[in-house]
């Protein structure tokens, strides 16, 4: 039987940033752990990990939105999810930096 290979973090990183994206912004985190398929906790680790690399603007209780840089992310990849997963991975890895 096919099973699927669980996805990485930057994949993970790449499916809020395009959440974000489709929803505008967000004041439900609920709702995003739902549309991108993790649980709350683990959304929050990986909100608070987004936020440290300057991609995401989050405040506990006021919704989170896409920083210049993690909007230029976006625009960079085209809106390919592939695409943002190798952009991600080279700012993770502190290869190159977005500017």
């Amino acid at each position: 039987m096919y099973r699927k290979r669980p996805r990485t973090r930057v994949e993970i990183y790449s499916d809020i940033i395009l959440s974000l994206d489709k929803m505008g912004n967000c004041d439900r985190l609920s709702r995003l752990a739902l549309m991108v398929g993790v649980p709350y906790d683990r959304l929050i680790r990986y909100l608070n990990e987004l936020k440290n690399l300057g991609l995401i603007r989050w405040e506990p209780y006021s919704g989170v939105y896409l920083t210049k840089k993690g909007l230029e992310a976006l625009i960079n990849a085209q809106g390919n999810r592939d695409n943002l997963v190798l952009i991600l991975t080279e700012l993770v890895q502190g290869v190159k930096t977005i500017m």
